[in-house]
């Protein structure tokens, strides 16, 4: 995130002015299975993201215990992602879409993995975020 100052700008934005985010959309993040209730250690972990009938991508990020937010990825309407460090694919996450949503997958929880998943939207010129979804060990 440190080569991003204006995405920080963007993000801090919406998490500090909710008037931001508006009201057209409704963006919810969520665990693909609605069984899980807490990750496992080394468990793959499914989420999705129910975005916009029209949109240009969407964001992952991660808010650790600290507060710290944590890009992980874009998906583009198209289905082309970029993970941090520019690059385009992951050792430890994978992200892809369908239809109209949009799912991260870790590949395997660690305790380096706990925090809340959000998703976000950039749509005319307004942000859009989910709600978060904490994952966390019990």
């Amino acid at each position: 995130m440190a080569g991003s100052p204006a995405l920080l700008l963007l993000l801090g934005l919406g998490l500090c002015c909710p008037g931001i985010q508006g009201q057209a959309y409704k963006m919810t993040a969520k665990f693909r299975d609605s069984s899980i209730t807490h990750p496992r250690l080394g468990q793959q972990l499914e989420l999705e993201c129910l975005g916009a009938r029209e949109d240009s991508g969407v964001f992952w990020v991660r808010q650790d215990k600290d507060g710290t937010l944590h890009f992980i990825v874009f998906i583009s309407s198209l289905s082309r992602t970029t993970f941090k460090g520019n690059e385009k694919t992951s050792t430890h996450f994978e992200a892809r879409k369908y239809s109209s949503v949009y799912y991260l997958v870790v590949k395997s929880f660690m305790p380096g993995d706990e925090g809340n998943y959000f998703c976000l939207m950039n749509s005319n010129q307004m942000l859009y975020f989910s709600r978060g979804q904490p994952a966390f060990f019990p």
